[in-house]
């Protein structure tokens, strides 16, 4: 198991006296089990995704109803909760947490009352998968034998992404970054005239190659543009028509350049799919002014100074293993899914579909699947992202695909109970919910098609709502209430509220009204008392059994919402979080304040508990005093 070692206790005594041994016992005989997540209810906790109740509700009162200017008071900030948007649960004073520390992915314990670091592990099994994977991996980059990846080992196999895992190294940065130019030169450098051209740089450098390459002021632009001209049309023209098609671009360094080059008819708004001279000289003249598409060294130690300073280029083994130990997407790397707290168990879902039970204490492995392995899943297209539901003596996940949608574990075990054999639509980005509905205990998920309802008790099919899913991402958690259900989706589609109802021995859901403005896409929606709150076109108040809107404002743009002691907390993806009043009357905002941009969008929900907002922004995790 790789782990950080748990703090020692701060008293040195290595003998307890013996009356204080007799107390611990009995004091340790006094102290009542731990409630599961589901009847976690001391207003302390926040045990799972959106709350205590999954309803993105707090238990807190005596809460601030207006903020200073400059925002609540920071209590603690740490930035080491790595790169994710899992949002973090609280109990008993520990929060839990997923998050990439060096590119791997780690489920992070904490000390709520100081940020300090309690724990970090990967799941055992991961781990060993991983450690494994890292010797091949190694064994077939490592061509020269000496124990590094070289640059050039590392282009071939991942491109320019090998850099986000090149930790700096000790030295002065000019330095670093010259020593690195000459070592590519001389392992690319074909015909050794100290230059680079894109052939002898190879593919890796099409995207990168107009980024390094410095244009010359003294330089005659139009004849340099047409000399590049007559090179590229020697090289890409393979009919030699004295035009490059769309499939002769393709693959080169032209490929990601075309449509640009490509002009627009004024009409039809497209372009003919075909480059001729003078397209190509004019995208030269404009977009590489000046620019010989040869690389210096010169041109390439600044390029490496300004954009990846104290990187050397040459990975180790343990930067390797950043590279392949984690959840990677292009919407932004690592895990999306909160844990959930219940008795001394810890339950997480990573990105790549690993579901794994952990001691709360320790972090130590019981149990470990994979959705995809295990049970026939299809990891979505921006990773698996729902967080765990405790139901009984179940654990209830999403691997969507062929072998069912929604699965039932034994939470002590990870066997399977059941899987939905008569729903197997693709997973998506939404955490299930369970209620009773009808008088039947009822779990619900979000999945690629619908928004359906399952048997607690068996997985048996009981209705389906298709009116609010879109076939991009599904990330909102159903609204329950009664026999009513609300769901909504952004991309255009909106929100849309279905009775459940019964049909002989069937139940059924129709829709009661549609609302297209509620297209809340990942924020989540709070219910408080006959009005709902979320993210659409602005921030939306709507009254949940009707549809009609009561306000819509602005607000901080789309983002994320929770619930406490009457105030909305809103946090904004563009990193700007707001508190008001939860009243259908208007938008009545109470305080504002902006926090860090990591580069990627707040998508962790924010957290309202013990008289504590948390905040987690990618690496950072945040702590501010919201009690009166």
């Amino acid at each position: 198991m790789a782990s950080f070692p748990a703090p020692r206790p701060s008293n040195g005594n290595s003998v307890m006296p013996i009356f204080k041994l007799i107390l611990a016992a009995c004091l340790l005989f006094c102290i009542p089990e731990t409630t599961s997540s589901q009847d976690a209810r001391t207003g302390k906790d926040w045990p799972q995704w959106r709350g205590p109740n999954r309803d993105g509700h707090s238990p807190d009162s005596n809460l601030l109803k207006k903020w200073p200017e400059s925002g609540p008071e920071v209590i603690w900030q740490v930035d080491s909760v790595g790169v994710g948007y899992s949002s973090p649960a609280i109990v008993n004073g520990r929060i839990y947490t997923q998050g990439d520390l060096g590119g791997i992915e780690h489920i992070i314990c904490l000390d709520a009352r100081t940020g300090n670091l309690i724990w970090a592990v990967q799941p055992e099994p991961v781990a060993q998968q991983l450690a494994e994977k890292l010797v091949k991996e190694i064994k077939s980059l490592d061509q020269n034998q000496n124990g590094l990846i070289e640059e050039a080992e590392a282009l071939r196999k991942f491109g320019f992404d090998f850099n986000q895992f090149d930790q700096p190294v000790p030295g002065k940065l000019a330095e670093i970054a010259t020593e690195r130019a000459a070592r590519l030169l001389m392992a690319l450098d074909a015909n050794q005239d100290g230059e680079l051209t894109i052939q002898e740089a190879g593919r890796p450098f099409h995207s990168e190659l107009a980024k390094i390459d410095q244009a010359d002021k003294k330089v005659d632009v139009g004849q340099l543009a047409r000399q590049r001209c007559s090179s590229w049309l020697a090289e890409f023209d393979k009919d030699k028509d004295q035009i490059i098609s769309r499939d002769e671009a393709k693959q080169t360094l032209l490929d990601r350049k075309f449509n640009q080059i490509d002009q627009r008819d004024e009409q039809t708004r497209k372009g003919d799919l075909k480059l001729n001279r003078s397209e190509i000289i004019e995208y030269l003249e404009k977009k590489e002014r000046g620019k010989d598409g040869i690389l210096s060294a010169s041109e390439l130690s600044d390029y490496y100074l300004q954009r990846y300073p104290g990187g050397d280029g040459q990975l180790s083994a343990e930067e390797v293993k950043g590279f392949y130990g984690g959840y990677r997407n292009g919407q932004g790397d690592g895990p999306r899914g909160t844990p959930t707290v219940d008795g001394d168990n810890l339950y997480i879902e990573g990105g790549n579909g690993d579901v794994t039970c952990l001691d709360i204490q320790t972090g130590e492995t019981k149990w470990h699947v994979n959705l995809m392995k295990d049970f026939g899943g299809g990891r979505p297209g921006w990773g698996y992202s729902e967080s765990p539901l405790v139901e009984g003596n179940r654990l209830i996940v999403t691997p969507g695909g062929k072998q069912g949608t929604l699965l039932a574990l034994n939470k002590n075990t990870g066997e399977k109970i059941w899987q939905t054999t008569e729903i197997q639509e693709g997973a998506h980005y939404s955490s299930p919910v369970a209620a009773n509905i009808q008088g039947i205990r009822t779990l619900i998920q979000f999945a690629r098609g619908s928004v359906f309802g399952v048997a607690a008790e068996d997985g048996k099919f009981l209705w389906k709502y298709s009116g609010a899913n879109n076939g991009t991402a599904n990330c909102a958690t159903p609204i329950v209430d009664q026999n009513h259900v609300f769901v909504a989706s952004a991309y255009g589609t909106g929100g849309g509220l279905a009775k459940i109802s019964k049909e002989g021995e069937q139940q059924k859901a129709d829709e009661v009204y549609f609302e297209t403005k509620m297209g809340n896409h990942h924020g989540g929606i709070v219910k408080v008392g006959d009005y709902l709150y979320g993210f659409g076109s602005g921030l939306i108040c709507m009254n949940f059994k009707t549809g009609k809107i009561a306000w819509q404002d602005r607000s901080v743009g789309k983002g994320a919402v929770c619930y406490a002691d009457g105030m909305l907390y809103l946090l904004s993806e563009r990193h700007e979080i707001a508190l008001a009043e939860a009243t259908p009357e208007g938008y009545r905002e109470q305080g504002r304040f902006k926090i860090e941009n990591h580069g990627r969008p707040s998508w962790a929900h924010p957290i309202v508990i013990d008289g504590v907002m948390y905040i987690r922004n990618q690496q950072s995790l945040t702590a501010y005093r919201v009690k009166n």
